[in-house]
């Protein structure tokens, strides 16, 4: 019988079935963690088939909602790349289950992300996010740029992107969203998915610039 005072822990684990990839090799040594330190596994979390690129999963969801209940206070992955493969995807998930004072450890990685030098990891990996981010949008901002000079020496009326589906209606219930304190990816949710995750940043971003020139004409 578990302690009464021990930690209440939840583990998560995500395969391939394509590479068929067996669950219990995650659960197993995540298990053995939590027998070894003393901790009560309440519930365990999975999702099988689904791309680590995807940060809504059936299994994920009910973890974060399980999150904001209350329900345990610890989480135990195998590997960081079990939650999830987009790393700005990742980290913003670590900071919505941390506002719920949930905590992160990852065995393969030995990180415990409630620990100081758990935290300095994360902003490290944010510091490679934001990097990795600036380096996507500069190539593909090139390509356009060579697609355009192409375009316009061959006299053809080629035109980059796609229809916008931004609108100020949505513009306006994304800050609303926002000044509620909802993390971008409750906003994602709120939204029906609507607009991508980068559209909502965005907004936010552009939103926080505005505040900071003109602080006393924006609301």
């Amino acid at each position: 019988m578990a302690n009464e005072t021990s930690v209440k822990v939840a583990a998560y684990s995500r395969v391939s079935t394509l590479l068929g990839q067996d669950i219990n090799h995650q659960l197993v040594p995540i298990r053995q963690m939590a027998i070894a330190r003393g901790f009560d596994v309440i519930a365990e979390y999975s999702d099988e088939g689904i791309s680590g690129t995807k940060m809504r999963r059936p299994g994920l969801d009910r973890l974060v909602r399980d999150a904001k209940l209350g329900k345990f206070k610890l989480l135990i992955i195998y590997a960081l790349d079990r939650i999830g493969r987009d790393v700005k995807g990742t980290l913003d998930l670590f900071c919505e289950l941390n506002e719920v004072g949930v905590s992160v450890i990852s065995l393969r990685e030995s990180i415990d992300f409630s620990t100081s030098i758990g935290r300095a990891t994360m902003t490290i990996l944010a510091a490679v996010a934001e990097l990795e981010v600036s380096l996507v949008s500069e190539r593909i901002k090139t390509a356009l740029a060579v697609k355009r000079l192409a375009a316009k020496e061959s006299g053809s009326n080629w035109r980059s992107g796609r229809p916008s589906v931004m609108t100020p209606e949505i513009t306006l219930k994304v800050l609303e969203l926002r000044e509620a304190k909802l993390s971008i990816r409750q906003i994602e949710k709120a939204l029906d998915r609507k607009i991508s995750r980068a559209s909502i940043e965005r907004i936010l971003r552009a939103h926080s610039e505005r505040v900071k020139k003109y602080p006393s004409k924006v609301p």
